[in-house]
């Protein structure tokens, strides 16, 4: 079995104290907070994603002007039905 991390077991112990106290006494407050540490908990445990390289992704404007130059594919509303 592979070992965890600190993050994950931090997250764990976070979920499991939040899902005891909502249980305990409900209220918004205390399943808002196991809301949180759900997601938490679920971010910690996702894969980490593989690095594109150093260049990281497109900004908007570099997207806005990739399309604007000649050449680029043209693309219609009519042509994504």
């Amino acid at each position: 079995m592979a070992k965890s991390n600190a993050r994950i077991e931090a997250a764990r112990k976070a979920y499991r104290e939040s899902l005891e106290a909502a249980r305990a006494s409900p209220s918004g407050e205390k399943w808002a907070r196991l809301l949180a540490a759900g997601k938490e908990l679920s971010k910690a445990e996702e894969p980490a994603r593989s690095r594109r390289g150093r260049r990281g992704a497109p900004t908007r404007e570099e997207v806005v002007r990739a399309e604007r130059e000649p050449g680029a594919p043209e693309q219609s509303i009519e042509a994504l039905d």
